[in-house]
């Protein structure tokens, strides 16, 4: 067994490739609107579901808390979000678009939807369902240690 593994012959590689990739031509598209790809991401989570909590934004929008807190606070400055309540312990603070959140997001929607759809263009019609399928059980089946409480030991040798 190689000590090592071969980034031109990898799944992982490639898919951090592609993912580079994606955002990198997200941010380009989404720049001329002011955001970027997370705050695209947490402006679009928040119009589907007006008022979710920030730690799962962070968990959605793959950051971490302290990260999500700094994008939400950017974006409420920017005057995209609103932020309701006092925080009270152990209560977490209502957060909402407005409508020029509302507005920026359908704007930048369209560059979005410009790097989703080359994707697609890149599967047949018959291998879309199997793509998304395929990388959602890859994604469940790396998660679901964590998720049952079991953590791999990854030190090397072990």
């Amino acid at each position: 067994m190689d000590s090592h593994v071969d980034p031109g012959q990898s799944m992982g590689f490639a898919l951090k490739r592609l993912q580079q990739a994606l955002r990198s031509r997200m941010d380009a598209g989404l720049a001329r609107y002011g955001l970027t790809t997370p705050q695209y991401a947490v402006l679009a989570l928040l119009a589907d579901q007006p008022g979710i909590s920030n730690a799962e934004l962070a968990r959605r929008a793959f950051v971490t808390p302290p990260t999500m807190i700094r994008i939400v606070t950017t974006l409420a400055e920017l005057g995209l979000l609103t932020r309701q309540g006092t925080p009270v312990e152990g209560r977490a603070r209502s957060t909402r678009l407005t409508e020029e959140g509302r507005r920026r997001l359908n704007a930048a929607a369209r560059a979005v939807q410009q790097c989703e759809d080359l994707l697609r263009e890149q599967a047949g019609p018959g291998e879309r369902e199997l793509v998304l399928r395929w990388l959602a059980d890859c994604a469940d089946r790396l998660e679901a240690p964590q998720r049952a409480g079991v953590f791999p030991d990854e030190r090397p040798g072990r």
